[in-house]
C-alpha cells in the first residue's frame, strides 16, 4: 500500500479532478465515508443520544468536519459543532458550512463561548477535523488550549486524516498537539501515519475512499513510502504443493556464532527452520559445539575450525565457500566475532558467492573497511544494519542517520546495488533503483533485546531459501518478525519476552498468511 506526502496527494486529487470531478465533491465524498465510519464504530451514540462534537478549522479539513456533523445529524446523532478559531475561509468549506447550518446545526465558537467549552468537556467522541496534511507548527497559545481541551477531555477523539498538531510528512511530534483514539487517513495513508514516533499518536488507523482512481494514486512517480498489508502478506509468503518435498523449500545456510555468542547461531537456525525453510545448515565454530549442538537438533551441523578466540579461523573458508554453493540463501554475521580472521571469511563470501546472501551483525562490521567490495557481488545481498552499525557503514553519525532514515537507506541500496533493511523503531526497507521504500508497521518495544535480530536475519534466510526475490523476503522477513514480537507481547509482556519467545509464536503468524 503506497503512503503519500502531503503534496502527492495534491497531485493525485488534482489528476482526478482533470478526470472530471470537482474539488467539492472530494470534500463531500471525504467526509460522507469519515462520517460512515464514525456511524459503524460509534452506533450506539445514535440510541443513547450521547454528544459527537465536530470540531473544525477552518481550512479543508475543517470542511470535511461540516459535512461529517451534517451526515452524523441527518442519521439521527446528536451532533455540535464548535469552530476552533472562527468561521472557514476555504471556499469549497465555506459551502460545507451552509450546507450544515441548512441542516439545523448551529456552530458555535471555541473562544468565550461557554457552550463550544461545554460542547468538549461532555462529548461521548469528539471528531478532529482542526488542521489538515498542509499543517506547519507553529506556536500558539490558541491553537495548544484547543489541543489540552480535547485531551482532558474523556471522549474518544477521531482525526481526519491527520491529529492535528503533527505535521503530515514526517514522524516528528514538534510540540502540543491532538492524541487520537482513531485517525481516518483520507484516500491513503501519509508518512505520519507509520513513523514514529508520531504514529503512535494516531491511534487506530482506518482508510477510507473518497473516489480517486487506483491508477491515479498507482502512477505517482515521485519517491513514495508503502507499508506490507496483510493481504499483500499473504499474496508474497511462500505456498506449500501438496507433491512438494524438503528439497523444494529450500537449502539454508546460517554462519553463525562464535564460542561466547553461541546464542546468535541457535536463534538464526531455529527461525529459519520454523519459517519453512526444507533443509537448514548451521555453519559454526567448533569451539562452540557442546554449547550449540544439543539445542539444534532439527538442523544439520556444520562444526569448522576455530581460532584462539573461539570464532572461525581462516581455515574454515574454504569448506565455508562449497557449502554455500550447495545452498539456496546464505546468512552470515550473526554472533560470529569481529578479528582478521572473521573479516576474511566475510570479504571471501561477499566476493565469491553465487547464492543470494543476508550479512547481518559482525558481518556488517566487517564490511565495514572494506565496503566497496558490494560493488563486485555475483548475487543479491541483503544487508540488516541497526543504526550503530548502519553508521560504521556509512561513516554518517547514528543522529544524523535517524533524522533521515528513508533517504539514507535508499542512498546506500543505490550506490552499492542491494538490499538495505535499517532496523530500530520505523525499520525501512529500500532496494537498489526502486523509487519506493517499505516501512514496517509491525512489532513492538519489547523487541529491542538481544537475539531480536538474529532472529529476523533467520527469517529472512528461509525466505529467500524458499524462492522469494529478495526485497520481497526483506519486507516480508519485517513484517513477520514483527508480528510475532506482537504475537509475544500480547501473550506474555512488553518487558519480559524473549527471542526465543517471538520464536515460538511464528506458528501462530504463519498460519495467518497460510490460510
Amino acid at each position: 500500500m503506497k503512503v503519500l506526502t502531503s503534496s502527492q496527494m495534491f497531485s493525485a486529487e488534482q489528476a482526478q479532478v482533470n478526470r472530471g470531478m470537482s474539488f467539492t465533491r472530494l470534500m463531500e465524498n471525504a467526509g460522507s465515508a469519515c462520517a460512515r465510519e464514525i456511524r459503524e464504530r460509534f452506533a450506539s451514540l445514535e440510541q443513547s443520544r450521547g454528544l459527537v462534537c465536530v470540531l473544525c478549522g477552518k481550512g479543508k479539513n475543517g470542511g470535511d468536519g461540516f459535512v461529517i456533523a451534517r451526515k452524523l445529524a441527518l442519521a439521527g446523532f446528536n451532533v455540535a459543532v464548535v469552530e476552533a478559531f472562527g468561521e472557514p475561509t476555504a471556499e469549497d468549506s465555506i459551502l460545507m458550512r451552509e450546507k450544515a447550518v441548512e441542516t439545523g446545526l448551529v456552530p458555535e465558537f471555541f473562544w468565550g463561548e461557554e457552550n463550544a467549552k461545554n460542547s468538549i468537556e461532555s462529548a461521548a467522541v469528539i471528531v478532529d477535523a482542526v488542521f489538515g496534511t498542509g499543517y506547519k507548527y507553529r506556536e500558539d497559545e490558541r491553537v495548544r488550549a484547543v489541543f489540552e481541551a480535547v485531551n482532558a477531555s474523556p471522549a474518544k477523539v477521531v482525526s481526519i486524516d491527520v491529529p492535528s498538531g503533527l505535521e503530515s510528512n514526517n514522524g516528528d511530534v514538534p510540540g502540543s498537539c491532538i492524541k487520537a483514539d482513531i485517525t481516518i487517513a483520507v484516500s491513503c495513508m501519509k508518512p505520519v501515519h507509520i513513523l514514529k514516533p508520531a504514529c503512535v499518536l494516531c491511534g487506530e488507523i482506518i482508510t477510507v475512499a473518497i473516489g480517486i482512481d487506483d491508477d491515479i494514486i498507482d502512477g505517482i512517480e515521485d519517491d513514495t513510502l508503502a507499508v506490507l498489508t496483510p493481504a499483500q502478506a499473504k499474496k508474497i509468503f511462500p505456498r506449500r504443493d501438496l507433491m512438494a518435498n524438503k528439497g523444494t523449500f529450500g537449502r539454508a545456510l546460517s554462519i553463525c556464532g562464535s564460542r561466547n555468542m553461541q546464542g546468535a547461531a541457535v536463534l538464526a537456525a531455529s527461525s529459519a527452520l520454523r519459517c519453512g525453510a526444507g533443509l537448514v545448515t548451521a555453519a559454526f565454530p567448533d569451539a562452540a559445539y557442546n554449547a550449540i549442538a544439543p539445542k539444534l537438533t532439527e538442523s544439520l551441523l556444520l562444526p569448522l575450525p576455530s581460532n584462539e578466540a573461539g570464532t572461525f579461523s581462516s581455515g574454515a573458508i574454504p569448506a565455508l565457500l562449497e557449502q554455500a554453493e550447495k545452498s539456496s540463501a546464505v546468512l552470515v554475521g550473526c554472533g560470529l566475532g569481529l578479528n582478521l580472521h572473521t573479516k576474511e571469511l566475510v570479504s571471501a563470501l561477499v566476493q565469491n558467492c553465487t547464492k543470494p546472501m543476508i550479512i547481518d551483525a559482525d558481518g556488517i562490521n566487517a564490511l565495514a573497511a572494506n565496503i566497496d567490495i558490494l560493488k563486485n557481488i555475483k548475487a543479491p545481498v541483503i544487508l540488516t544494519p541497526h543504526p550503530g552499525e548502519m553508521s560504521r557503514l556509512t561513516g554518517m553519525s547514528i543522529a544524523d542517520i535517524e533524522r533521515d532514515r528513508v533517504n539514507v537507506a535508499r542512498r546506500f541500496a543505490d550506490e552499492y546495488g542491494v538490499v538495505l533493511l535499517l532496523k530500530g523503531a520505523s525499520t525501512v526497507i529500500a532496494g537498489a533503483g526502486r523509487r519506493d521504500a517499505y516501512i514496517n508497521v509491525t512489532g513492538n518495544q519489547g523487541m529491542a533485546k538481544g537475539g531480536s535480530g538474529d532472529m529476523l536475519s533467520g527469517i529472512i534466510l528461509a525466505l529467500l531459501a524458499q524462492g522469494v526475490y529478495p526485497l520481497d523476503a526483506a519486507v516480508l522477513g519485517a513484517y513477520i518478525h514483527g508480528a510475532a514480537g506482537d504475537a509475544a507481547a500480547r501473550e506474555l509482556s512488553l518487558s519480559s519476552m524473549l527471542a526465543s519467545d517471538c520464536i515460538a509464536a511464528l506458528p501462530r503468524v504463519l498460519r495467518t498468511l497460510e490460510g
